[in-house]
């Protein structure tokens, strides 16, 4: 089984606190360390995208493929998701060599996911995600997927790093209602450590922290990272 998977079914049984992801802005192994040292149960890599929260273009994976197997070895047993592009036009062959390398989850939208190219789910979990522009009777549908956990990136790019609101949350609560799997906010808007209580009063699973709250250098993420820990240590009690 994924050790993500099985993180977020010890979340569910009440055994451990949500997890905390790391989404890293660059495929930094310095900032992997931070994020780790800061408490971040998983980390969250890309390759072949334009991120749109960081500005920054992540290569090929011949590009990053130095960075990423440190960033893998500085894991070490904590697991390492792969947003992989932006395309359904992914190819099987680079998938299956990501799961090889110890990837232990995709991270895409739901409409980047075409079922012909992903690898098996024993191989690679799936967290999919749904758009901003997806419709919300659409969450109604994910159960009947082959997928493990729902990425919640249902704010508009034009909106990023605005304050978290109750619309935002009345949102995300519409969605836990919709669907039994995992689910994981990212921080699109300006989530705070405040505002754990009320994301895990709703159901959340993950927070997903990356460089809208956290920033872009070591210090940054290590410091965001250790408060949002405390915050859902704390919440969790």
């Amino acid at each position: 089984m994924s050790r993500f998977v099985a993180l977020l079914e010890g979340v569910r049984a009440r055994q451990r606190p949500p997890l905390l992801i790391a989404s890293l802005p660059r495929n930094d192994p310095a900032l992997a360390r931070a994020a780790l040292e800061g408490g971040a149960d998983v980390l969250k890599v890309h390759i072949n995208v334009q991120h749109h929260a960081s500005g920054t273009r992540f290569g090929s994976w011949a590009e990053e493929r130095a960075a990423l197997e440190q960033i893998l070895e500085l894991a070490g047993a904590q697991p390492c998701g792969i947003v992989p592009g932006a395309t359904p036009e992914l190819e099987p062959a680079l998938l299956m060599e990501l799961a090889e390398h110890g990837f232990d989850f995709l991270s895409l939208y739901l409409r980047h996911a075409a079922p012909d190219r992903l690898p098996p789910t024993q191989r690679l979990a799936r967290m999919l995600a749904l758009a901003h522009d997806d419709p919300p009777e659409l969450a109604m549908c994910l159960d009947q997927l082959p997928m493990q956990v729902c990425e919640l990136s249902i704010m508009a790019p034009e909106s990023y790093g605005q304050p978290l609101t109750y619309h935002d949350l009345a949102r995300y609560a519409a969605i836990r209602r919709a669907t039994r799997l995992p689910l994981v906010v990212p921080t699109q808007h300006q989530i705070t450590p405040a505002a754990i209580p009320d994301l895990l009063r709703i159901g959340i699973e993950g927070v997903m922290i990356g460089a809208i709250v956290a920033g872009t250098t070591v210090e940054t993420w290590r410091a965001t990272t250790a408060a949002f820990r405390r915050a859902i240590d704390g919440a969790a009690l």
